[in-house]
């Protein structure tokens, strides 16, 4: 179903995942990183991830994924702990961690900004990406 909206409402240049979401969006990830082509987007954003413990998506986490990701983290999430989005951002290569104060929502104050900027920056066209 996710391969099937990204192909009939894309393209999308990422992924915005919250909670459950980031989840899911960290599993396309990997499949994306494995070149699985009905995913092709070139980031993501994981907001409260977590890795799946269902036996059946184990094979998700085996190698690290290789695609850029910002993994924000609430320092007082008490749905999703801190420790579980900074043990799925270990699952990637090279993750941009963006802790908050904050717990189980998506924080917009001036500081995350500027972090999300910073990161989608890295994408920009003119940017030869």
């Amino acid at each position: 179903a996710v391969a099937a909206a990204l192909a009939e409402r894309g393209p999308f240049d990422g992924l915005l995942g919250f909670s459950q979401g980031a989840a899911l969006a960290a599993m396309v990830c990997a499949l994306r990183a494995r070149g699985d082509p009905r995913f092709p987007v070139r980031f993501a954003v994981l907001v409260a991830g977590f890795a799946s413990r269902a036996p059946e998506h184990e094979h998700f986490y085996r190698d690290p994924i290789a695609l850029p990701t910002l993994h924000v983290v609430g320092d007082t999430d008490g749905v999703i702990a801190a420790a579980l989005s900074r043990e799925l951002a270990r699952c990637f290569v090279e993750p941009v961690l963006l802790a908050h104060p904050g717990g189980h929502f998506i924080p917009a104050a001036a500081e995350q900004k500027k972090a999300y900027l910073e990161f989608l920056e890295r994408f920009r066209p003119e940017r030869g990406q």
